[in-house]
């Protein structure tokens, strides 16, 4: 007789592709069929719909109003009763905060929350949600940083539920990101001739992704490197606060580089457009630990990116990439002219991140650990 499956419902606030989302996605894509039925919560609809529901049993958007919706928490509770869900997996607060009544409260099921994101965890235990997310701890099984500044966060915060924290950080599938495209089509698809220089980034249109630094390292570049592009892979999001689109294109405008930068918008074939890149880059002013830079790394790229924690977790300054201080254009110019000019450089560099990656961020690897948490004790 064969073992019953675990039922997992993952939830999310919504299905863009931003980080957590695509971390979701490559869990699912990876957990072990024979083992685990995987289905999906969201608040949000995106344009990852189709992709989710092709690989889950089931998917539901829950409606949600703005504020606190106590309709929205009975729903998911009423679809973890009638999907016999065994665990549940909140990605962020919100998601958390949302499952705990279906899963801890009113039908005793296991709950495990994953967070990606420092600012969120700082602004979580800065306010009136600590207690609350004190009182939740009490009953959640497991909580999950995606970096060790995020579980450092959680634990000194908390330090009384030490024992339930973890790090678990991001893996990549390193083969998917092999060169299997033509380079030169692909570029003359983006107007990119051979000789231009392309600095690329993937990353949707938010303030703390900081694109604007990397506009404004462009204006400084430009005057004695003419054949540099800049490619925006992403999207700003109707009524997110933190969208900076429109202040993205503004500034653009301003220094009249239109023809120097090129917005794809939202692409799914992310490992296929990075070989469109001869460098990545990613200046944010804060993050958990990028999936986008080791999606980089795996597809060869030298990567330079803002010294702040998650990323200079990741990124060895001279060794795995190259780090410039965060919000300065010039620095970063700086940084990504030394590449321009080195093409030894970039090319140990993208060798040793490529090492790197596939030795410290393996995709089973990582998987395993999921799998481990999410099987009973």
């Amino acid at each position: 007789m064969s073992e019953k499956k675990i039922n997992i419902l993952f939830v999310l606030i919504q299905i863009h592709m931003g980080g957590a989302e695509r971390v979701v996605m490559e869990l699912i894509r990876s957990l072990n069929p024979q083992r685990f039925n995987a289905f999906l919560a969201y608040f949000e609809e995106g344009e990852l719909t189709f992709k989710f529901k092709e690989l889950c049993r089931g998917t539901f958007r829950i409606p949600k109003k703005k504020g606190f919706d106590v309709k929205a928490m009975l729903r998911l509770s009423e679809i973890i009763k009638r999907y016999n869900i065994d665990v549940v997996n909140a990605h962020h607060y919100m998601p958390f905060f949302y499952s705990y009544l279906g899963s801890k409260i009113l039908h005793k099921r296991r709950l495990i929350y994953t967070e990606h994101s420092v600012p969120e965890v700082r602004t979580v235990v800065s306010s009136k949600h600590k207690k609350v997310l004190g009182f939740m701890l009490r009953h959640t099984d497991s909580v999950v940083g995606i970096s060790k500044e995020i579980g450092d966060t959680f634990k000194n915060s908390y330090p009384r539920y030490t024992q339930k924290f973890q790090v678990i950080v991001n893996g990549v599938d390193v083969d998917r990101f092999a060169n299997h495209v033509d380079r030169d089509q692909l570029r003359e698809q983006w107007g990119i001739s051979p000789s231009h220089f392309v600095v690329g980034t993937v990353a949707n249109f938010r303030r703390v992704k900081n694109h604007a630094c990397l506009i404004r390292a462009l204006n400084q570049l430009s005057v004695d490197n003419p054949h540099v592009r800049v490619m925006l892979v992403g999207q700003g999001f109707p009524g997110d606060l933190e969208n900076s689109e429109e202040e993205l294109l503004d500034l653009i405008n301003t220094y009249g580089l239109k023809e120097k930068v090129i917005m794809t918008g939202y692409k799914d074939d992310i490992a296929g457009l990075m070989q469109a890149f001869d460098i990545f880059c990613l200046p944010s002013f804060s993050e958990g630990l990028p999936v986008s830079i080791l999606e980089a790394m795996a597809a060869g790229l030298p990567v330079v990116g803002s010294n702040v924690r998650g990323i200079n977790e990741v990124v060895c300054n001279g060794e795995t990439g190259l780090l410039f201080a965060s919000n300065d254009e010039t620095d970063l110019a700086r940084t990504i002219e030394r590449l321009i000019n080195n093409n030894q450089l970039r090319k140990s560099i993208a060798s040793r991140a490529h090492y790197y990656v596939r030795l410290e961020h393996d995709l089973k690897r990582w998987i395993y650990r999921y799998e481990s948490m999410l099987s009973p004790s």
